[in-house]
This record gives structure tokens, sequence and C-alpha cells, in this order.
């Protein structure tokens, strides 16, 4: 019988701590604003999935081909660029004179981009820039007519059309003009298109190739060419692709060469580490399988990348001092006018180096409620007890002076204000008052029905503040004040004197009345 009895108890204790474990919610933990700004930020430099950015995003240019200038804004660009070359349908005006005699002439440059001038001939304006070209035209016409002071100017551009193919969503011809270069097709170009390999066959059937990372992004302008009538531009695809996010200066989609290593994808094209990141952390993602690896930078910088692979610089752990948020507090987010405590709330409020008691406040501005006592909150650093005013720095009216640095281990005590008053003692209705600004304690009295003659015979009372000081009668009662009327008379004193005898009775009989059960129960046992 005793198993049993020690097996019920056993189960009850078992049953309480499970409902106590439930009851007991764990306390919450707030982290600094801080903190969540840095992780935005980490979030926001992180690059999506290579299918959804094209070639052109990788270089950082638009996805569309370049507008489209009016007829004379190409012809100022043309006449203000020393490198605009002949193109076949370039309208030209010539004049000279010829004895007394002006003559004007309008010429175009043939596909074979050659130019004929009744009665002068054949000008050639093949691989010649603009610049050349109308020197040539008017030596020609000197040579063949001395002082007859030819002059020659651009009317209008020629324009024609390029194939494009290979690694693009579809081969096809691209509309150009003289000074259209290799970057303005960039465009149809798939996010698996090689940048660092471009080829250009010319009419005349040289291959050249061309990297236009250099030119986009390392301003080589050799790698950029202009595209002239003919050309076919193919591209292959990459042969490795590599995706660089979190803490870089630069992140992004990247084609590092055969021989570049993470540390060059890292400091050269990701442009370093930032002061927030780690080098010692840096995870790799293996493109089509589980394998992560953590790299460390320092002692591993020629650690060797793979087509598709991840690269993600995590940011330094920061350490996560907290400090302890108690009292008048809601650990409910998103509280409301129902939500406000009847219990003291806790919490844990894991803070940013070098953060202020400000910054800790600001950030759990909504989390105060009508009961929050702000005017007389503290911290509670080991022995000292430090006064904060709360309310000034939620209204942005406290001295930046008065700023205090946050410590490990802190305790924010926020008290409670409750809005009442009490009135006790002899009056005829004692009991808790709601709370009127600006009230002396004889309006509360007379909400408790006024002084009763019984226990009271001379109207004497006493005032005391939250904290239990005495307060001028006269003053303006505050919330939480104790409005307390004497018990002077003979039946009051006597008759709470009986009143404390009976209490006293009846809770040792309680005690006796609970103790011969206890012996009943044992000896049926």
């Amino acid at each position: 019988m005793g198993k049993k009895i020690v097996r019920v108890l056993a189960l009850m204790l078992l049953m309480v701590s499970y409902v106590t474990g439930a009851l007991s919610a764990a306390p919450l933990i707030v982290q600094s604003p801080w903190f969540i700004q840095t992780n935005d930020r980490t979030a926001a430099q992180s690059v999506v999935s290579i299918q959804e950015v094209s070639l052109a995003g990788q270089l950082g240019v638009s996805d569309q081909q370049s507008p489209v200038f009016s007829k004379e804004d190409r012809v100022l660009s043309a006449i203000s660029n020393p490198a605009y070359p002949v193109t076949p349908g370039d309208m030209l005006t010539l004049s000279y004179t010829e004895g007394k005699t002006l003559v004007s002439l309008t010429l175009r440059v043939g596909g074979d981009n050659r130019l004929s001038i009744p009665n002068f001939g054949t000008v050639d304006g093949i691989g010649k820039t603009l610049e050349q070209f109308v020197k040539d035209i008017e030596q020609t016409v000197t040579t063949y007519l001395p002082f007859s002071s030819p002059r020659v100017s651009l009317l209008s551009t020629g324009a024609f059309t390029v194939l494009v193919k290979g690694e693009v969503s579809a081969a096809t011809e691209v509309s150009a003009w003289g000074l259209s270069r290799l970057s303005e097709v960039v465009g149809l170009a798939t996010s698996f298109a090689s940048a660092r390999n471009v080829e250009i066959l010319s009419s005349s059937g040289k291959r050249t190739t061309y990297d236009l990372y250099k030119a986009l992004r390392e301003g080589d302008i050799t790698q950029n060419p202009l595209i002239r009538p003919g050309d076919v531009v193919t591209f292959s695809r990459a042969n490795r692709i590599v995706v660089l996010s979190g803490e870089v200066l630069r992140p992004g989609i990247y084609q590092p060469l055969q021989q570049e290593t993470l540390s060059d994808v890292i400091n050269t094209y990701g442009g370093g580490i930032l002061p927030n990141g780690d080098a010692s952390s840096i995870v790799v993602e293996r493109a089509g399988s589980m394998e992560v690896s953590k790299v460390d930078l320092a002692t591993q910088k020629s650690f060797a990348l793979r087509h598709m692979d991840v690269v993600r610089v995590e940011p330094v752990m920061r350490s996560t001092a907290s400090v302890i948020v108690e009292g008048a507090i809601s650990v409910v987010d998103g509280q409301s006018v129902s939500t406000i405590p009847a219990s003291s709330g806790r919490l844990y409020y894991q803070f940013y180096p070098n953060e202020t008691v400000d910054s800790m406040i600001l950030a759990l501005a909504d989390r105060f409620t009508t009961t929050s006592d702000l005017l007389n909150a503290y911290i509670q650093r080991g022995p000292d007890i430090i006064a904060i005013d709360a309310q000034s720095i939620l209204i942005g009216s406290a001295k930046e002076e008065t700023a205090l640095l946050l410590h490990p281990g802190d305790k924010f005590v926020v008290p409670f204000n409750q809005m009442f008053v009490t009135v006790a003692g002899g009056v005829l209705k004692p009991g808790v008052y709601p709370y009127v600004p600006n009230k002396e304690a004889s309006y509360y009295i007379n909400l408790a029905g006024g002084f009763d003659k019984t226990k009271n015979r001379n109207s004497k009372y006493a005032i005391l503040d939250k904290f239990g000081e005495k307060v001028d009668k006269n003053a303006v009662i505050l919330p939480e004040n104790i409005i307390t009327a004497e018990m002077n008379t003979f039946n009051a004193i006597n008759g709470q004197t009986l009143a404390t005898t009976v209490t006293i009775v009846g809770l040792v009989a309680t005690i006796l009345s609970i103790v011969i059960d206890v012996i009943t129960i044992s000896s049926k046992l």
C-alpha cells in the first residue's frame, strides 16, 4: 500500500511539473534593430539565381538595346568622334568652285565603302575614319582642279545589320550604325553565355575574340570594338560561372578565368570583404550536390572554384550580450489595449556593441503600456541603481550627453503605474477608485461615501505616495496614492481587535482539523 501511495504522489508531482512548465513560458528574446539592419543589408547584397540574371545584368548594363538616335544626333556624334568609320550609306555634300561657279554635289558612300565623284573619279573609304575620308576627297578634287576650295560635310549617316547567334535566345539580325559597339548586342545573350570569349567574324573572314568583362568592368575599350557591316557576332557558353554574395563590396555573378581562385573572385571581382565580413567564414556551396565547404581565406587563398559554385561571405558573429527587461512591459508582439499586462513581464534584449539605453528604449517603444511608469524606470547594474527617464527619451527631449551605454548583465526595470487611487480606513466605502487628474483628497473621500462617523470622529486622514512617502494633504492626488482615514473611535478600535482575534481562532481551528484528518487517514492505511 505504501508503494502505491508513493507512485500516486510521484504521478501527481509529474503532472504538477508538466502543468507548471506549460504555463511558465520561456522569456522572450528581442534583438536590437541594429542587428536586423545588418542582416537586411546582407540580404540585399545576396544575388538571385543565375537563371534570373541575364549576361547584360551580370555585366551591369541594360538588357535593352541602345536607344535609336535621331538623324541629327547621329550626324553630330559622327562629326565630333574622330573614330567614326566610313559606313555604307553615309550621305555627304561636296562643294567647290569652278571658275566663278559654285558647284554643290550630294554623294552617297556605296556598299563597298567607295565614293564615286563625277568628273573626279572614285575615293576608297575602306578602313578609314570619316576625318581621313574627307581629307582624301578634298585632296582628289584639288589635284584635278587647283584653287577650287573643296569642302565636304556629312549630311546623314548610314545603317546596317549584323547577325548575332550562339548562346542567345534566338539568332537574329540587329540594326547598327557606324558608332555601334559590341556591348550593344549583349542583351540578346542568355544567362549562361560567356562574357570572356565573344567572337566577331568580319566580312573579310577574320575571326577575333573579345572579353566584354574587361571592357565593361575594367574599362578596356579595345575589348569593345565597333561592329561593322557583314560582322557575325557569336556568343559561346561560359566555362565557369560563380555567384558571389554576402559581405563583399560588389556582390554579383562572375566568370573567373581558368587560373583564378577564390581569393581572386572575392578581392578582384568582388572588390574585397566589407569590415563586417568574416574572412575566416566563407561558405562555398557546390551546385548539383549537397557539398558545402567553409573556407578560411587566410589559409586557403588558392581554393579552386567550380562551375556554378555559390560563394557567400558571412558577417562577423557579434557577441550577443543581453539586458534583462522586466516590469510593466508587454511580451506579446503587436500588443493592444487588451494585452496590457496584469503582472510583470520579462524579456531579454540582445544589444549591439556600444549601444545605448536610449536606443534600447526606442526599440522597445511598442512594448510599453498605459501601466508603464516611464518616469521612474531605472537600470540596476550590480549594487547601483541608475534612474532613467524613459518618457523624455521617447518624446525626444532627453539630453544627448546623458546617453548611457548598455552593459552585459544590466537589468532595466519599468515599474507599474496603475491609474487608480486607494481610499482606506474610516470611510463608508473603502476601496480602489479610478484616477482623475488634478483632484485633491476630498474628491476621492467623497467617492468612498465620506467619513464613517462611527470610525472617524474628526475627519483626519493621511496620504502616502506609491513609494510609501507622506504627501501633503493639500497636494494634488497622483496615481497609486493611498488616502487613509484614521480609525480613531472606540468602536472602530475594539472592533478591529475583535476581528483580528476571530481570524486567529479560525486559523488555529483549521490547522487542527487538517491534523486530525491526516491522523485518521494514516490509521486506515
